[in-house]
């Protein structure tokens, strides 16, 4: 697919349902947060504390992984369910790497899943727990560890499958997801595995050539990235008219981060969920060399 302005698009996979709609090698990256929202139901970190769960919501859990008998335990059908979507959806790549971006969300967005419960409410969820800090964080380990598991079974049928770290804040989370994932057997460079940032806060534009040691390079997330340069709440619609990807803070940063990796000759991958209803910004990429847009 491409724009009016010819950029070529490729697609942020949420759900497999949107697998029948794309071609071989369409899927830019993999959502973990929302394939795991979409196809399996189940809030991570409920298999991780089965015991803290009433009846209800454990026969929830086992009906909505597809086991009648609730005899494998909860934690296993999640990461055999989640490794088998991964290793389907990677199939449909052919010989083009598939981007896995590990979990995310925050715990507003996580509180539909069955099992949310087992997870405190924090007072601003978009600027608590989420991205790297949650995924090195002590009450979130084991889910962390699950997470891992399911996409080292996938990389066993699924080489190409590649890891993207959402919302790293500082040098030091980043430096430690690294060395968490390699001590789940995830190491950067082993097998071939590659391992992104994903772009999304100031302090990885302003910092980009020191963030860049630690990866293989960069997917700038031009909306998040937006919220957090303007002090924005995307979830208050009466604050949509500040969504602008114009905005100029906003153009240079991602410019920022499009210059880093030049001396590095590593990737730096924009996705921009609006990119078809912008296309001055379509423009722009364009003539900052950029010929490719996650959507």
């Amino acid at each position: 697919m491409t724009t009016e302005n010819e950029l070529t698009l490729t697609a942020m996979l949420t759900s497999s349902v949107q697998l029948t709609g794309l071609e071989k090698g369409e899927v830019g990256i993999v959502s973990l947060d929302d394939l795991i929202a979409h196809d399996i139901g189940v809030h991570p970190c409920a298999v991780t504390k089965p015991e803290s769960l009433s009846t209800e919501t454990t026969a929830a859990i086992f009906d909505a992984l597809k086991e009648a008998d609730n005899q494998t335990p909860v934690a296993e059908l999640f990461v055999t369910k989640l490794s088998q979507l991964l290793i389907e959806v990677a199939a449909t790549q052919g010989d083009a790497p598939l981007k896995v971006c590990l979990t995310s969300d925050n715990s507003y967005s996580r509180s539909h899943l069955l099992g949310a419960e087992v997870e405190p409410d924090e007072i601003n969820p978009a600027m608590g727990l989420r991205g790297a800090s949650r995924l090195g964080h002590a009450d979130y380990r084991k889910a962390f560890e699950l997470e891992c598991e399911a996409i080292k079974r996938a990389r066993l049928d699924a080489k190409n499958i590649e890891l993207v770290v959402p919302f790293v804040r500082t040098f030091s989370e980043a430096a430690t997801v690294i060395d968490l994932l390699a001590e789940q057997g995830l190491c950067r460079g082993a097998d071939d595995l590659k391992v992104f940032m994903m772009c999304s806060v100031p302090s990885n534009a302003l910092l980009a050539e020191t963030f860049l040691q630690y990866f293989d390079g960069f997917i700038v997330d031009v909306e998040q990235l937006a919220q957090f340069t303007l002090g924005q709440d995307i979830e208050n619609t009466s604050l949509n008219y500040m969504l602008d990807a114009q905005n100029d803070a906003l153009l240079l940063l991602v410019k920022m981060l499009l210059t880093s990796v030049e001396s590095s000759h590593k990737p730096c991958l924009v996705y921009s969920r609006f990119i078809e209803d912008s296309p001055r910004f379509s423009s722009w990429l364009q003539e900052q060399g950029v010929t490719h847009v996650i959507s």
